[in-house]
């Protein structure tokens, strides 16, 4: 699904990828790791908003870079979401289902939004988080990629996202990335730990719940 070969990003002189080198496949992907880490960078080059600066990345075989058919297979939620501030909420996602298929309303009742018809800059937070998931998922694209999934929703939103992944991963694939790991485990495949601008660890999710605990317990102990 996604195929990064010795991926480096720099900016100026800071190193947020030094070379990665990782092949993640189908299903539901996590990819954690500390401020600053590169975790994020990672993920715009796969999302094609970065170029790197040097490496290959394929992600379902296309450049993200360079392949404009790539953004009709992939849909990404942002965090933090940008918006233009005086459309509505279905104006954007009719947007996206122009070139990607689908329909706004059914992803709306997916995510229980009942705001679409209000213009963006009235938005919360929360709705403001619900809006860019819902734009990610719009059109049944093969790769939703979510930056902070659980980042401000209260809790009954945040189990209603964790069971739509739970649901979907029958369709589609995720690339994850979060700071709030712990939920989502239950439904994840395989995890990914980016620390340092490389990759530190990686494996299946049953043999890396005890790696994340004991890598995010020392980080609060060394505090």
């Amino acid at each position: 699904m996604i195929e990064a070969s010795d991926l480096k990003k720099y900016f100026g002189s800071i190193r947020a990828l030094d070379g990665v080198t990782v092949e993640i496949p189908g299903g539901v992907n996590l990819i954690v790791g500390p401020n600053g880490g590169g975790k994020s960078t990672f993920f715009k080059i796969a999302a094609g908003v970065y170029r790197p600066t040097s490496g290959r990345i394929r992600v379902l075989g296309k450049d993200p870079w360079r392949d404009a058919e790539f953004k009709r297979k992939v849909g990404v939620s942002f965090d933090p979401a940008g918006f233009p501030p005086f459309v509505t909420g279905r104006e954007w996602l009719e947007l996206f289902a122009e070139y990607r298929g689908g329909n706004p309303d059914e992803v709306a009742e997916l995510l229980g939004i009942d705001f679409l018809d209000r213009r963006i800059r009235e938005y919360s937070s929360g709705m403001r988080k619900k809006l860019s998931l819902a734009q990610a998922l719009v059109g049944d694209p093969e790769l939703v990629m979510i930056d902070e999934p659980l980042a401000n929703l209260d809790f009954e939103a945040m189990g209603r996202v964790v069971e739509i992944i739970k649901t979907l991963r029958k369709e589609t694939n995720f690339l994850l990335i979060s700071h709030i790991w712990e939920p989502l485990l239950p439904v994840v495949d395989r995890v990914y730990v980016i620390a340092g601008g490389r990759l530190v660890a990686q494996g299946e999710v049953t043999e890396m719940k005890e790696v994340l605990r004991n890598l995010y317990s020392l980080s609060f102990t060394s505090r």
